[in-house]
């Protein structure tokens, strides 16, 4: 029942309002799936949008400052910077209005929550910056060092499977853990008007609490998330394929028809595939927005696997 009103109510706001789809077409730069591009990235720092951005940014500040730029070049990186600004604010604001537009469950005001999600800002960058920095650092001071001394030691395969293990199961869980926190951090900052510091806390004690349904809720956004997929693939295939044939029939009468009717489907794929990803952005962080306000109100009801863990290991589930 949890789950049945949280996607339900979710996909009721976005019918509410489909302008929410414009904040999710920018939201979306963020990535989905936190969680998995830590599984499949272990050994790799720049696995998502705002830490990408801190690297980019801090090699060039190291060129100003141990290199002679020109004054064309000067120009270009200043110019650069004046626009990944420009978007950085707008991509974190449009997850800012995302969240604020579950609040009260109404429908929701498109200039309010934009400037909502701009007002916190900078709170929700530090969010985010925090989740980098820790992540890095633990990918760079720890995986990396591990990675390399097995590389260049001869060490036993048990002394190496041992090592193995204590990387994935003790970093692994604390960088995904961290990809949740920031999630509740970024909706406590949001929805509750906390501080950077007090959401973050706020979030960890939350997430410490309920573990176990917010790994249960990212399962099945990854389940929901491959079909979507799978939808949204034919989707595009059903706006391409027809006129790619038809293309490739006139192709044989006159070569224009053929360059014209190829780059209309071409259009076509690319806007169905770009509205998929905006719709399905929006609905990614307004589900997750709603799950937070389920977890926070007073006589919450656990999904499935809390009732388990709390039969079976009660200690899980405190």
């Amino acid at each position: 029942m949890v789950y049945k009103k949280v996607y339900s109510n979710s996909w009721q706001l976005i019918k509410k309002n489909s302008s929410l789809v414009v904040f999710g077409l920018f939201a979306s730069v963020l990535g989905f799936m936190q969680e998995i591009k830590i599984l499949t990235n272990l050994n790799k720092v720049d696995t998502d949008f705002i830490t990408t951005n801190i690297i980019q940014w801090t090699s060039i500040l190291s060129k100003f400052a141990t290199e002679n730029l020109s004054l064309q070049a000067f120009f270009y990186y200043m110019l650069f910077f004046l626009m990944a600004a420009i978007m950085l604010v707008i991509i974190i604001s449009s997850q800012g209005a995302l969240i604020h537009s579950v609040k009260n469950n109404k429908k929701p005001n498109f200039k309010a929550s934009l400037q909502l999600g701009v007002e916190k800002f900078w709170p929700l960058l530090g969010m985010h910056i925090l989740n980098s920095l820790v992540s890095v650092f633990f990918i760079v001071v720890v995986i990396e060092p591990i990675i390399y001394f097995l590389s260049v030691s001869y060490v036993g395969e048990l002394l190496y499977f041992l090592i193995s293990v204590v990387t994935f199961f003790l970093l692994v869980p604390l960088a995904i853990m961290l990809s949740f926190v920031t999630r509740y951090g970024a909706a406590y900052i949001v929805l509750k008007d906390q501080k950077l510091i007090d959401a973050f806390i706020s979030a960890w004690t939350l997430f410490k609490i309920n573990w176990l349904v917010t790994i249960e809720n990212a399962l099945l956004l990854i389940v929901f998330s491959i079909v979507y997929g799978l939808l949204l693939s034919g989707a595009v295939a059903v706006a391409l394929v027809p006129l790619l044939l038809l293309s490739l029939l006139l192709s044989f009468i006159n070569p224009i028809a053929f360059f014209i009717i190829f780059a209309i489907g071409m259009i076509a794929a690319i806007v169905v595939l770009i509205i998929g990803i905006s719709l399905y952005s929006a609905y990614y962080n307004i589900v997750w927005a709603n799950f937070f306000l389920e977890l926070i109100t007073p006589g919450k009801s656990h999904p499935k696997i809390h009732h388990l863990a709390k039969k079976h290991l009660p200690k899980l589930a405190r």
